[in-house]
């Protein structure tokens, strides 16, 4: 039996820099914007929401429902483990929403191991080149059938409307 070793294919070492070891996701909004790494990714995350034209904001009503949202943090890693990039995502708190009252129903679509076998194989067999595309914030093309209001983000309410809250018109946050 001939092995990798044998044939002289070897798995590179993997080395760590001890600095990027000790480093811990924030447990706060607070504490993440005084790490600069960490207020990029959140400035961008905030932009491309505003962008995309995420929400307007709106006054305040007794009839809306308000979910909070929570800044969700990762860090990208390569695959030598050294850090890639950090990554912040704001989302709503959906689960504070009541079924049959503030929404009907809920869709996520997801693709099966299964087909995209089928797909790779048959772009083997038909020899077609196969290329990976990653697009940040794919999901912002929806638009959002019912009405969800959220509290504006931590850490970046609007100073000249801090009495306002966010009337979600994508679905990226739900």
């Amino acid at each position: 039996m001939t092995t990798r070793a044998k044939s002289g294919i070897f798995k590179p070492k993997a080395f760590f820099h001890a600095k990027d070891l000790n480093i811990a996701k924030p447990s706060s909004p607070q504490e993440a914007l005084t790490h600069p790494s960490w207020k990029q990714a959140m400035d961008d995350e905030y932009k491309a929401l505003l962008l995309n034209k995420t929400w307007t904001l709106v006054p305040y009503s007794s009839t809306y429902n308000i979910v909070g949202n929570k800044w969700v943090y990762k860090l990208k890693r390569n695959s030598y483990g050294s850090i890639h990039r950090y990554k912040a995502r704001l989302v709503a708190k959906g689960f504070h929403q009541t079924p049959g009252v503030d929404y009907f129903e809920t869709f996520s679509p997801v693709v099966k191991t299964s087909t995209i076998r089928i797909i790779l194989t048959l772009a083997i067999s038909k020899g077609w080149n196969i290329r990976q595309l990653d697009i940040n914030s794919a999901f912002l093309n929806g638009k959002l059938q019912e009405s969800v209001y959220m509290e504006q983000p931590e850490g970046y309410i609007d100073a000249s409307k801090p009495h306002l809250c966010a009337n979600l018109t994508k679905p990226s946050m739900v």
